[in-house]
């Protein structure tokens, strides 16, 4: 079966950053988010978190992908790839900053892994800035653009 992919309600919050404080990510709401949750009877087992942003270039909705955690003993059944999906249906076009390891998983999920010259074309200016002071801490982060 399946697993079912729901949107998380504002009353799940406290849920979904015990989930992600459990898996050792640090996740935060940036303001317009949807979270699609993924859970095994009551307890969430993997979690994404779409967020709303204007792309000042051309003046279109553009979303930001953070926060897609599978808890460890999941992992490696599909359901990140199901998550991915998933958004892709709903809130293309996004980008989202991933280590370069994961490039199997973004890229088989049509998405395209920008080369480092391409960033900055293609990305807004403040994720762009927010990219590069992530990479200061985690240098093999690459920024996937939804096609």
């Amino acid at each position: 079966m399946k697993p079912q992919i729901t949107l998380a309600h504002k009353t799940n919050k406290k849920a979904i950053l015990r989930f992600y404080k459990n898996n050792h990510y640090s996740a935060s709401f940036l303001g317009f988010d949807s979270c699609y949750v993924i859970k095994d009877e009551q307890s969430i087992i993997a979690s994404v978190i779409i967020s709303k942003i204007k792309e000042s270039q051309e003046n279109s909705q553009l979303s930001f992908l953070h926060a897609l955690v599978v808890k460890a003993q999941y992992q490696h059944i599909g359901l990140a790839s199901q998550l991915l999906s998933h958004v892709q249906n709903l809130h293309s076009p996004f980008v989202c900053f991933a280590n370069d390891e994961l490039s199997a998983l973004y890229t088989k999920n049509q998405m395209t892994k920008l080369a480092d010259d391409e960033v900055v074309e293609k990305v807004p200016e403040h994720l762009v800035l927010r990219f590069q002071s992530y990479q200061i801490k985690q240098p093999q982060l690459k920024v996937f653009l939804s096609r």
